[in-house]
């Protein structure tokens, strides 16, 4: 399909069928995302992966409950495009099991996006137990069950956002060394923990408690060699 079809789309079982592809806020904005290209933007940049994740898939294969892991997967994602767009938040794409999304591309004013994405990650965080503590229930009747947490890691940059197109493939993403810092930040997260970069915490530290965790050298991140710590999200503070 052309990039001029998407855009003029006039068929609303067509418009329904391409929104379930985009972002809904991204949909709506295709004609402009188009006009002004790439652009510089400074953004919170978030993902989010299931931890286990794959120990869980082989054994739920193995005993050819294929279906209830996709039950669960389609609940997981469907609260977590809930919870991001109801905090002005763009889901970029699922990735496996996990998340990509960033804040603040709706927002005239950049002061409460912070705040909002770190409390949207909290309540996905506890969404996400629900859902699973009630599959485990069928999980566990099935048999002994690989535990599971959802991981977050949460940084603020400039990144490359913008239209992208080639002869075969278009898309609107946000790019660059701030997209992949938090990326591997998420590597750092350990079973349920919010974990936050150096910049990120000096925008929220008045609002929630952290803890700050030190990275011993053999431990750091590729290409991200002066990186001795992060922050880990503890509680809200009001």
């Amino acid at each position: 399909m052309s990039n001029e079809k998407i855009n003029d789309v006039d068929d609303t079982y067509d418009k329904e069928k391409l929104g379930l592809f985009f972002d809904p806020y991204i949909f709506n904005e295709l004609k402009s995302f188009r006009s002004y290209g790439i652009e510089v933007n400074r953004l919170i940049i978030v993902f989010w992966d299931i931890s286990s994740f794959s120990d869980l898939t082989n054994e739920l294969a193995i005993g050819r409950r294929k279906e209830e892991l996709l039950l669960f997967l389609k609940e997981y994602y469907y609260a977590a495009s809930q919870i991001i767009s109801n905090n002005n938040g763009i889901l970029d794409k699922f990735i496996g099991d996990g998340i990509f999304a960033y804040f603040g591309i709706k927002d005239i004013k950049f002061e409460d996006v912070p705040k909002r994405t770190v409390l949207a990650a909290i309540e996905l965080r506890k969404i996400f137990d629900d859902i699973k503590n009630r599959h485990l229930e069928l999980w566990n009747n099935f048999k002994p069950y690989t535990n599971i947490d959802l991981k977050c890691a949460i940084h603020v940059g400039d990144v490359i956002f913008g239209y992208w197109n080639s002869p075969s493939r278009v898309q609107i993403t946000a790019m660059g060394k701030n997209v992949n810092y938090c990326s591997r930040l998420e590597g750092y997260a350990n079973k349920n923990q919010i974990i936050i970069s150096e910049e990120v915490n000096k925008l929220v530290m008045d609002k929630f408690d952290t803890n700050k965790l030190y990275i011993p050298k053999s431990e750091r991140m590729k290409s991200f060699k002066d990186i001795d710590h992060v922050y880990e999200i503890i509680r809200p503070k009001f």
